[in-house]
């Protein structure tokens, strides 16, 4: 089990999770100091050590806090090609926190079976008419495989201008079908104000143990209409915890400014950009999305001298094997934030529907 102890008055940004704390004990029964681990999720290859905590024989106090050391926690996917790999250890992986290498590595596994939060993002502005009818297809048969019931949820919302919730959060497949099948295309297009309005959607729920917080976005990427900006989008995922997987529905041609928005979205919170050219490759892009989601690794490292300034702090997370090249999937970065409100990390409230 991969467990993570944190303290309320520190930033936790999507995948990346700004910890402070050190040589924490926790008494047995403590009711409100426990930790944020869940049962229904697994983790091999690694024990949290060092500042993520332990619990004492015999503790008289809830908490017993000596030092302080501030961690930071992330979860990334490997690739070889196009497939996971499920098999590193810890000798393989090196992180970089703003170019200088972590001070040490406290905890390293894999992840599997977490609970899913997922958002369904789909853009059914003008721009798309042609495209609905095989993205509703394909999205429906990866909620059919992915969703478990009375484990995962997911919702369906459509974008033109303005947002709409046509299924809100459920485990219930044939609900999340029904809502799909009632798109239609019409108006303009607000890609940045619709992530924005998802990702606080994914963050509102609360949840008692680790989780997967997932938001997949099909368009063109074609922004016209947003008050947002693309980066006010970016942060939106970062501060909310989520991981973002686009898929492209431009038929036309690669290189634009949409594409580039796609990118953008994907590769700074974790994610990836998918370009399908027909309904066989939406599938597979699909396909991709899923093995994603269910072969993670989590890894928490403690930075060189990293204090609560506010400011962005930049990762590279990489994975070297003899003879093999790797790909990382990882957030880029964090946020050094002391004492945020939950509030803090929500888009505008202005934004949601």
């Amino acid at each position: 089990m991969f467990r993570a102890y944190r303290l309320v008055s520190l930033v936790l940004l999507s995948s990346v999770c700004f910890l402070g704390c050190s040589h924490i004990v926790q008494a047995q029964g403590c009711g409100t100091c426990s930790s944020s681990g869940h049962d229904g999720s697994r983790v091999s290859g690694g024990k949290p050590t060092g500042s993520l905590g332990a619990q004492a024989e015999g503790a008289k106090d809830a908490w017993i806090i000596h030092s302080r050391v501030v961690e930071v926690t992330v979860s990334f996917v490997v690739t070889r090609g196009h497939t996971p790999v499920n098999d590193l250890n810890q000798q393989e992986i090196s992180v970089l926190d703003d170019n200088e290498p972590a001070t040490k590595i406290a905890a390293f596994g894999r992840l599997s079976d977490l609970p899913l939060r997922m958002g369904l993002l789909i853009d059914t502005s003008d721009s798309v008419r042609y495209q609905l009818k095989f993205e509703e297809g394909a999205s429906n048969l990866f909620l059919e495989k992915v969703v478990r019931p009375k484990l995962d949820r997911a919702f369906v919302m459509a974008f033109s201008v303005d947002q709409q919730l046509v299924q809100d959060y459920t485990d219930d497949r044939s609900r999340l079908r029904d809502g799909i099948y009632a798109l239609h295309a019409e108006g303009r297009t607000a890609v940045f104000d619709a992530v924005r309005a998802a990702c606080t959607k994914l963050w509102s729920v609360p949840d008692a143990g680790l989780t997967s917080r997932i938001l997949i976005v099909l368009s063109d990427g074609e922004d016209n209409s947003s008050k947002s900006t693309l980066q006010e989008a970016i942060d939106a995922a970062q501060l909310a915890q989520v991981t973002v997987y686009t898929i492209s529905t431009n038929r036309k041609s690669l290189g634009g400014s949409g594409d580039h928005v796609l990118k953008e979205l994907a590769s700074q919170t974790g994610g990836r950009v998918f370009w399908p050219t027909d309904a066989k490759n939406m599938e597979q892009a699909f396909s991709q999305v899923e093995n994603d989601m269910r072969h993670r690794y989590a890894l928490a490292y403690e930075p060189v001298n990293l204090r609560e300034d506010g400011r962005f702090h930049r990762i590279q997370i990489k994975a070297q094997r003899s003879r093999e090249k790797l790909h990382v999937y990882a957030r880029k970065g964090y946020y050094a934030s002391a004492a945020r409100a939950e509030a803090d990390a929500q888009p505008d409230p202005a934004l949601g529907h």
